[in-house]
């Protein structure tokens, strides 16, 4: 079974200029984020493996599949991409935190 994102609301056979009403959003396909990441970091993204992970992403809501363009290659919305991660690993830190403090607590009696 190929890995594929969820359908969108409205599915569309790729746009040739954005929707007006993603005009306020981060919208970007895999390879222009490919060559952006490589541009900020200066290393080589492999760019299925970077497309796995934003499909990944996307299950778990932390990006959005926007549609797949007339070339074949998936549009995502980023634009509330960085404070959903944000709160998961904020999330992430206190259960361990918890843990460990109940763990110190046991200990200590």
């Amino acid at each position: 079974m190929p890995h594929r994102p969820p359908s969108p609301p409205s599915p569309t056979t790729g746009p040739t200029t954005i929707d007006s009403s993603l005009e306020d959003r981060v919208i970007a396909t895999t390879a222009q984020l490919t060559t952006a990441i490589e541009d900020a970091l200066g290393c080589r993204v492999n760019e299925s493996v970077l497309e796995d992970l934003l499909l990944e992403l996307d299950r778990r809501d932390y990006v959005d599949w926007v549609t797949v363009t007339r070339t074949g290659d998936y549009l995502w919305d980023l634009s509330d991409a960085p404070d959903r991660i944000g709160e998961a690993i904020a999330e992430a830190v206190v259960d361990r935190l918890e843990s460990w403090l109940r763990g110190s607590t046991d200990r200590d009696e």
